[in-house]
C-alpha cells in the first residue's frame, strides 16, 4: 500500500507504547541515498527525523518501531551579572489640545493639528451626527456612507 504525502502531513505520531511524540510536519530526502525520512515536530518542540524504516504502520495516525525520545540537552549554568537600575523619570502625559495651547502661546501655528470646524455636524439626508475626518478635512456620514459639504 502506498501513501501520499498530503495523506501523511499533519498526522499524530506515537511510540510502540502509545506515547505521543509529534505530528508530521514533512517528509524528507537524504541526497544522493535512497532514504525517506519524516520530519515530525515533536511535542518537545525540535524537530525529529525519523527514518520510513522506523515507521510500523501509517494511516490515520502514524505508528514507530522504535521509540523516539527528546534528545538530552545538558542545560548551561546560568551565570548571574548585577544589574544597577537607574529609575526612570515620568514622563508627563499632554494631550493634543494642550500642545495645541502651548503652540499657540508661542505664536506658532500648526494648522494640520487643528480641527477647522469644531461644531457638530449633522447629515443632511439622514440627519445622523456626521464624522469630521482630519486628513481629508471633510465631514463624513457613516449612515449615508459619504462625504457632506
Amino acid at each position: 500500500m502506498s501513501i501520499t504525502r498530503s495523506q501523511i502531513i499533519d498526522k499524530p505520531v506515537y511510540n510502540p507504547d502509545g506515547e505521543y511524540v509529534g505530528k508530521v510536519l514533512d517528509i524528507g530526502f537524504s541526497l544522493g541515498e535512497v532514504k525517506i525520512t519524516l520530519v515530525v515536530k515533536a511535542k518537545w518542540g525540535a524537530e525529529v527525523s525519523v527514518p520510513w524504516e522506523n515507521v510500523a504502520a501509517a494511516k490515520d495516525i502514524v505508528i514507530l518501531k522504535e521509540p523516539v525520545s527528546a534528545p538530552q540537552v545538558s542545560a548551561p549554568t546560568p551565570t548571574v551579572t548585577p544589574t544597577v537600575t537607574t529609575p526612570v523619570e515620568k514622563k508627563e502625559t499632554v494631550t493634543l489640545a494642550e500642545e495645541e495651547e502651548k503652540e499657540e502661546k508661542k505664536g506658532l501655528r500648526l494648522p494640520f493639528l487643528k480641527k477647522e470646524e469644531k461644531e457638530e455636524k449633522i447629515c443632511p439626508f439622514c440627519n445622523k451626527p456626521a464624522t469630521w475626518i482630519p486628513q481629508y478635512r471633510r465631514w463624513y456620514c457613516y449612515n449615508c456612507r459619504k462625504y457632506i459639504d
